[in-house]
């Protein structure tokens, strides 16, 4: 009996172990099973991504291709057309200039130096009706100012404005304006250079330099690309016998500031600076650097800026060996927030278009020979007292 037993004990046990192999071998076949549906499912994503991207692809290319139409097809009188309706001229009690509409139908644009400080404002469309203009708000840094109206004819649009930074030497623009108050002129020409730095009070922001005749009367009005899109207002001119013009962007950057707040604050670090070059190494006698030594030397640090704070250097005056005055570099700045800085341009270009007061900065410096990164945390620039 007890044989008997243990044999129905060990028949079980072998059905048991069958049974719980075969489990075993459902669950897995069914763990397969699923893993060939995800990787099919995996398959299909794959396929599908694949076919959004071409279809991406292919609307950016015809994106391209119609921009590229449009530009062909493009003419002086159409450029003209579309926009000299938005253009108006700009009177005050000492002075003319011309503005455009932008954003909404009773916002202008236009130069700070055309308005100044004036509050009586005079503005005229092209169909030669006039009405007054408040001014909301002006940055001489920048040379913008922005105006409003509270009627306008119901045929003048705003103007878009474009991207700057994908302008190109060698692009073609046009410029309307009412040069000498001949409403409504039109020129046009190439960019000749991007990213300048002019010296003429107050204006530290980098400009766009113009192949175009912008004569006096001009001032604040746009620059248009091919497309009809603003890349910049334009101003009368230098005496260094070129035009130029505020990039859009930072127009842009600008005027909403003046219209939310009536005020725009530009950044400050604090310091001034030698843009570094064999010859200005020379003639400066900068004793420890390589002759190709490249970047923004710090000059002198401002006290109570955010450049002192971050413990920046400035130059250390020392003698050189035929005994005259020369000096030694402490601190360079290669790059700012990882873009070179090779140039006051470099650095003045990132500064006014990305950076804010009260925000960090990493400046990326060659100091006492080798490479470091500081932070300086950026104070707004004191209003311009002219």
């Amino acid at each position: 009996m007890a044989s008997r037993s243990l044999a129905a004990v060990v028949v079980l046990c072998t059905i048991a172990i069958a049974l719980s192999g075969f489990n075993s071998f459902l669950i897995l076949d069914r763990i397969r099973v699923q893993e060939e549906q995800l990787s099919e499912l995996r398959d299909a994503i794959e396929e599908a991504e694949s076919r959004i991207g071409a279809v991406e692809s292919a609307l950016s290319n015809l994106s391209s291709l119609e921009a590229i139409a449009g530009i062909l097809n493009q003419t002086p009188v159409n450029l003209y057309e579309a926009a000299y309706k938005s253009v108006v001229v700009i009177r005050t009690p000492f002075a003319q200039g011309s503005g455009f509409l932008y954003s909404s139908s009773d916002l202008i644009l236009t130069n700070w130096h055309v308005v100044g400080e004036e509050t009586d404002v005079d503005v005229e469309f092209y169909d030669r009706t006039r009405t007054k203009a408040s001014v909301l708000g002006t940055d001489a840094y920048s040379d913008v100012a922005v105006l409003k109206v509270t009627s306008v004819p119901s045929d003048a649009k705003p103007l878009r404005l474009g991207d700057s930074s994908r302008l190109y030497i060698g692009q073609q623009v046009a410029a309307i304006g009412s040069p000498l108050g001949l409403t409504g002129s039109f020129s046009s020409g190439f960019i000749s250079q991007i990213n300048k730095l002019l010296d003429i009070e107050p204006i530290i922001v980098p400009v766009l330099q113009l192949d175009i005749t912008i004569a006096p009367g001009s001032s604040g009005g746009p620059l248009l690309d091919l497309l009809g899109n603003v890349v910049g207002i334009t101003n009368a001119g230098t005496g260094y016998g070129f035009n130029f013009a505020v990039p859009s962007n930072v127009v842009e950057r600008v005027a909403f500031s003046l219209v939310e707040k009536g005020n725009f604050e530009h950044a400050l670090v604090g310091f001034t600076s030698v843009v570094l070059s064999p010859e200005t190494i020379s003639s400066y006698k900068i004793l420890n650097l390589e002759v190709y030594q490249t970047g923004l030397l710090i000059w002198e640090v401002i006290a109570d800026t955010p450049a002192a704070e971050a413990g920046l250097r400035g130059v250390v005056e020392t003698r050189a060996p035929d005994g005259s005055i020369g000096y030694n570099a402490m601190d360079i700045i290669l790059a700012v927030d990882g873009n070179a800085v090779f140039a006051r341009e470099d650095w003045a270009a990132y500064v006014e278009e990305y950076v804010s007061p009260g925000q960090s900065i990493t400046l990326t410096l060659w100091r006492s020979g080798e490479t470091v990164d500081v932070e300086v945390n950026t104070t707004p620039r004191p209003p311009y007292q002219g």
